[in-house]
């Protein structure tokens, strides 16, 4: 007589070697599912982690961002006060080294951007 087993799909001779193999195959599949129930808690912590660093990350820009609002509305009090009681002011700045190359290539791209589609 022969054994059909539908878990492995194949034929034994007799019930305790279908049975061993039963039951190695069931270790398998039980260890391929631990195996990928850990790779998906490992790739969840990962995502968790990335997700936490953006949020702090994104903190810190947002501070910046108010910190230089608030130093732009400073220096626009500053310079509406100093227009208001001497109506001019000058301000000359001189580039150097990598910043005035900087500076004329800003120039120069964005002056030339505006021929070229």
């Amino acid at each position: 007589m022969k054994i059909y087993s539908e878990k492995t799909g194949k034929e034994y001779s007799c019930v305790e070697a279908c049975l061993a193999d039963e039951k190695k195959y069931d270790e398998e599949l039980a260890a391929k599912k631990a195996a990928e129930e850990k790779a998906l808690a490992v790739k969840k912590q990962e995502e968790e982690k990335l997700t936490a660093e953006r949020k702090a990350d994104a903190e810190k820009v947002e501070e910046a961002r108010k910190a230089m609002a608030e130093a732009t509305k400073a220096y626009n009090k500053a310079m509406s006060d100093f227009l208001a009681k001497y109506k001019s002011y000058h301000y000359t700045r001189k580039y150097t080294g990598a910043e005035a190359e900087e500076a004329w290539n800003n120039f120069f791209n964005s002056f030339f951007d505006r021929f070229w589609f």
